[in-house]
């Protein structure tokens, strides 16, 4: 082996170390840079809990205020001229005439409420995006509970009706044809 030979090895051997560790050739990101920031503060104002009863849920068989309709869960209701009394058993006798919509299944006297169990066909929609095109869609019977209440409104009354959007609608149908 020859001096030459001997002194490039030996110049290899030490920029290997170099070369492989060399700061030079390190990123220098604002990644790396990044210092742990002081955790969020909540405002004081933030860590009382509402005082205000906009968010306040109902128990169940109260009427509601607001009438709207929409979504898995629908709220409607409609306006009688007549007193809350006379209101609550006409409802009462409509939910009985009205065979086929479903069965009373409790009612309470006092608060003007009744709870009505409502079958309903949905359509039931399985699988992919092909497999919904090419079969046949599978109809399925719900029971679902409606809870209808009367309320005093001005100098009337107000039948507010909330349970499933399907059953509430075909419930409000109902009361609409049979209250006026």
């Amino acid at each position: 082996m020859n001096s030459k030979s001997a002194i490039r090895i030996v110049l290899f051997t030490a920029l290997i170390p170099l070369l492989s560790g060399c700061s030079l050739f390190k990123s220098k990101s604002e990644w790396d840079k990044a210092a742990e920031a002081r955790p969020l503060e909540i405002p004081p104002d933030l860590e009382a809990p509402p005082s205000r009863g906009e968010l306040v849920v109902p128990a169940a068989g109260t009427p509601r205020a607001s009438a709207r309709a929409g979504g898995s869960t629908g709220i409607d209701g409609l306006n009688v001229a007549d007193t809350v009394d006379s209101t609550w058993r006409r409802v009462g006798t409509a939910l009985e005439r009205a065979g086929d919509l479903g069965a009373v299944a409790a009612r309470d006297p006092d608060a003007h409420t009744y709870s009505l169990s409502v079958t309903t066909k949905r359509v039931r929609d399985e699988g992919g995006f092909l497999k919904r095109l090419f079969t046949r869609k599978k109809v399925e019977t719900v029971t679902e509970t409606v809870n209808i209440g009367v309320s005093a409104d001005g100098g009337g009354s107000r039948v507010s009706v909330s349970g499933g959007a399907a059953a509430v609608q075909r419930v409000v149908a109902v009361l609409r044809e049979r209250l006026g």
